[in-house]
Order: structure tokens, then C-alpha cells, then sequence
């Protein structure tokens, strides 16, 4: 049941009982005022009645003494006193008639009482006028037993009897006016304790129903809130029924899984913020490494080409002074000289070529020329190209799984490619060097393997670095910048391929770049 019903029907009970508790005491208030009424017009007609008798008597005494001894006053006494008897008569009609109108028709007898006692008073009277009129002519004696028996007979039989009577009934009427003002005292007092009781009682359950009903949902809601002030977004508060603390708790839970789906759609987004922030750290970071190493590149590049074009600038500024140096010389001797100089002059620009496409390989500014061609050809021909190369005491064997191996790439960089792979497999490997061409993933592999030594760990994660060279080719070669797998690289790249050396020690190094059939447009022009 709703709260708002139970304090409707509470007050609804309280207010009845207000309604009837007031009725009550009207209507006890209504019936003192009438017993309290009655019972005054009672002592009131009784208090006539005796005024009535007492003012009758004396009437009739003075008749009996004008009768017995004489009529001094001249009928003046008698004539008030019957002017009282009037008015009481009249005075006693006034009272029975309001207690008529008070009481009812019950009251009518008295009337006709009081009629009868009128008469009475009239015969008496009456008889009176007769025995003085005869007073003149008749025998003292009989005039005398006359008297006697109007004063024995007429009133005090007849007229004391009705007085009596109406004064019995007024005592009677007065007694039961008082009896029923007493009875209905003590029915308003057990009305009012009822009454008194019934509120009291209705008003003790009614709390201990409120407060039963009240005191446990508010408690619960008093838990959710503390419980969700704690942080516990989990908690809920039980709402079995439909009252307004139920509704009120169902809107609580409802309001806390909103509040628990924005903590959540928070909580997610903060993850994802916090993700995002470490991607992109973890990207600043790996930029960051990258501009390092970048920079660091670059300080070695300058280095290394500081380092690497010394020496052959140093051998043309020394022909040149020897050129210089001295007498005339010879055509001959110029001419040698010269040569000389050339070839320090065309290694330098080759190193200084080799730097640059790396360079802009690295910047993504490389361009490439690409046209259709054979690549198993092409391979084909630089393998008879550098048979001569490593001596007659090298084995260069050259396989070809597909032909003909048809895609767009750029000859000279292809072939530069290689040369470079063909040269360091001659230089530094074994006896045997063995080429195959296979075809790949949307494209073709080029794969140069050899039996040589092979590089260590430490010298695979260097291998294409710029000026980085191998133990090997330090011990078996002098000439060479260490730049010729940095270049390989780079030009595989471009065409959008990938290049990877792989070696175990004393097993020689086996190279493999593959090329797409058609090369990235980015780095075609």
C-alpha cells in the first residue's frame, strides 16, 4: 500500500473520529442544554403549583372566616388573592405549554390537570357564594354543617387531592429529568472515553505502522547513499512494492546505473586516452630515437666521408705536387699522373654518388626509371660479367627456376644491385658462389649465396650500415667504402622490394632481395 494512501486513510480515521467526537459533544452539549431545560420548567411548574395551593388556601380561608365571623375588608383580600390564583394559573399554562413544546404531547395532561384544578377552585368558590347566600334565612346549624362540608369535602378531599397530584407528577417529572441528565452524563463521559480511547489507539498504530513502513526504506535509501558515496556504484537499493520510498529507491538505482554507464564510458574513454597518449609517447619516442639516430647518421656520415674522401683527395693532391714538383716531365709521365688522379677522382664520385642515393633514399626523395625487362636475363648477365671478376679459381653457378622473369624496375639500379651482392660474394666468400632466380609473392627473388666464412651475429646487425665492413673484408681486402649494401638496400627499397642477408658462422652468407612485378608509383618517375 502506498504511503500516501495509509496517511489518507490515518488522517481519514483521525478525522471520523474528530467528526464523531464532535458530533458527540454536540449532541451531548444539545442534550444537557434540553434535561437541564426540562428539568428547570419542572422545578419551575412545581414551585407554581405550590404558590397555586398556598395562594388557594388562603383564598379559601378567607372566605371561611367572611362566612364565620364577618366580611371586615369588604371582599377586598379575597378579590387579590383571587388575582393571584389567576395569574398562577395563567403562569402554570405559559410553563406546561413550553414544556409541550419542549417535551411533547406527553406534557398535554398536565394541561388538562390544571384545568381540572381551575374548576375546582371555581366550584369551591362557587359553593362559597351559595352558603353566603343562604347565610340569611337558613338555621344557624344547618348553615353551619354547610360550611363544614364545603371546607371538608370540597377542599380538602377534591382540591388537595389535585394539588397533591400535580404536585407528585412535577417531583416524578423532575425525578426522571434528573435520573435521565445523570444517565446521559455518564453515556457522554464512556462516549467520550471511547471516542478518547479509538483516537488514541488509531493514532498509536497509525505511528507504528507509518513508522514500521517509513523507517525501513529510508534506512535502505540511507545505505544506497552511503554505499554510492563510497564509490560502491554496484550497490542497489531492494524496491519490492510500489510505494513512493520504492519509487523513489527505483529512481535511485536507476539514476546510479546511468551514473555507473558514465563512469564507465569514462573509464573507457580515459584507457583509450591513455592508450592513445602511449601510442602516441611510444611514436614521439620512436620518432624521437629516430631523429637521434638521424642525427647520429649524420654526424657519422660527415665523419665517414670526412674520413673516407681524405684518401683519395690526399692521392690527387699528391700527384698533383709531385706533377708539380721537379723539371719538366714527359708526356708519358703527365699522362700517368693523370690517370691517376682520374681514378681517385672517379672513386671519389662514386662514394659521392653512393651517398646520396642513400641519402635520398632515406628521405623518400629517391627516383627510379622503371622499364619492362628480364630480370632472369639481366642476372643472367651479370653473372657472365663477373666470372672474371674473382678469378678462374671462383665457381659461379646461376639457376633459374622461372623464365622469363618479366617486371618493371629501373636495369642500371638492378644491375648496380647485383654487381654489389655478385662483388662481395666473390671478394669475401668461398670457392663457390651459387645465383638463383625463384619467383616470389607478386614478384621474383634474386638470391646470391656463397660458402665462405660467413659474419657473426655483431657483424649481421651492422651489415647495412654505411662504412661498416666485416672482419673478413678487413683482413682480406684494402679497397672498398662499405657502402655497397646501404646502396643495394636503398635501390630494393625504392622498387619496393626487401632485401636480407642471413649466415651462420663457417657457412657462408646467403643474400635474397625480392622485387615486385611492378614498382611503388611513389618512387617511380
Amino acid at each position: 500500500m502506498r504511503y500516501l494512501t495509509k496517511l489518507t486513510l490515518s488522517f481519514s480515521g483521525l478525522l471520523a473520529i474528530a467528526l464523531v467526537s464532535a458530533g458527540l459533544a454536540f449532541w451531548s452539549a444539545r442534550s444537557a442544554e434540553y434535561h437541564l431545560e426540562r428539568s428547570q420548567l419542572a422545578h419551575l411548574v412545581h414551585e407554581q403549583y405550590l404558590a397555586l395551593s398556598s395562594h388557594a388556601y388562603q383564598l379559601f380561608k378567607q372566605y371561611g372566616d367572611a362566612l364565620l365571623i364577618g366580611d371586615r375588608d369588604r371582599g377586598a383580600g379575597e378579590a387579590a388573592l383571587l388575582n393571584e390564583i389567576r395569574a398562577d394559573i395563567s403562569q402554570l399554562r405559559i410553563l406546561i405549554a413550553e414544556e409541550v413544546q419542549l417535551v411533547g404531547d406527553e406534557e398535554i395532561e398536565e394541561l388538562e390537570l390544571l384545568a381540572q384544578i381551575e374548576r375546582q377552585i371555581n366550584r369551591v368558590l362557587n359553593e362559597f357564594d351559595r352558603v353566603q347566600a343562604r347565610a340569611s334565612f337558613a338555621d344557624p346549624a344547618e348553615y353551619t354543617a354547610h360550611l363544614a362540608d364545603v371546607l371538608d369535602r370540597k377542599i380538602d378531599a377534591n382540591f388537595q387531592a389535585l394539588i397533591l397530584e400535580a404536585l407528585a407528577e412535577e417531583k416524578e417529572e423532575v425525578a426522571e429529568t434528573e435520573a435521565a441528565l445523570r444517565a446521559a452524563i455518564a453515556l457522554y463521559e464512556r462516549a467520550a472515553v471511547a471516542a478518547g480511547v479509538l483516537a488514541a489507539l488509531s493514532a498509536f498504530f497509525g505511528i507504528v505502522l507509518l513508522r514500521r513502513g517509513l523507517t525501513r526504506p529510508l534506512q535502505r535509501l540511507l545505505d544506497g547513499a552511503a554505499a554510492v558515496g563510497r564509490g560502491e556504484l554496484a550497490h542497489r537499493i531492494d524496491a519490492p512494492g510500489d510505494t513512493e520510498l520504492d519509487q523513489v529507491a527505483q529512481a535511485f538505482n536507476k539514476m546510479i546505473d546511468r551514473v555507473a554507464a558514465r563512469q564507465d564510458s569514462l573509464s573507457a574513454s580515459r584507457d583509450a586516452l591513455e592508450e592513445e597518449v602511449s601510442r602516441r609517447t611510444a611514436q614521439l619516442e620512436k620518432l624521437l630515437q629516430t631523429l637521434r639516430q638521424t642525427e647520429a647518421n649524420r654526424k657519422r656520415l660527415l665523419a665517414d666521408v670526412s674520413h673516407e674522401l681524405r684518401t683519395p683527395l690526399t692521392i690527387i693532391r699528391g700527384e698533383a705536387d709531385v706533377a708539380l714538383r721537379g723539371g719538366e716531365r714527359s708526356t708519358e709521365e703527365y699522362r700517368e699522373v693523370l690517370s691517376r688522379t682520374r681514378e681517385a677522382a672517379d672513386h671519389t664520385a662514386r662514394i659521392v654518388d653512393d651517398l646520396l642515393f642513400v641519402a635520398r633514399q632515406e628521405t623518400g626523395d629517391v627516383r627510379i626509371r622503371p622499364q619492362e625487362l628480364d630480370l632472369a636475363e639481366l642476372v643472367e648477365h651479370a653473372v657472365e660479367a663477373s666470372r672474371t671478376l674473382g678469378g678462374s679459381e671462383k665457381a659461379v653457378i646461376f639457376e633459374a627456376s622461372v623464365r622469363p622473369a618479366k617486371l618493371a624496375a629501373d636495369p642500371s639500379r638492378i644491375q648496380q644491385v647485383i654487381t654489389i651482392l655478385l662483388e662481395n660474394a666473390l671478394r669475401y666468400g668461398g670457392e663457390e658462389v651459387r645465383v638463383r632466380v625463384d619467383q616470389a609473392p607478386g614478384g621474383f627473388a634474386v638470391t646470391v649465396a656463397d660458402n665462405g666464412p660467413g659474419l657473426t651475429e655483431e657483424e649481421m646487425n651492422h651489415v647495412f650500415e654505411r662504412f661498416f665492413r666485416g672482419s673478413n673484408a678487413a683482413l682480406r681486402y684494402d679497397g672498398g667504402a662499405g657502402l655497397g649494401l646501404p646502396v643495394a638496400k636503398a635501390i630494393v627499397e625504392a622498387h619496393g622490394g626487401r632485401i636480407a642477408l642471413s649466415s651462420d658462422p663457417g657457412e657462408g652468407v646467403q643474400a635474397r632481395f625480392t622485387l615486385p612485378e611492378r614498382p611503388r608509383l611513389a618512387a617511380a618517375v
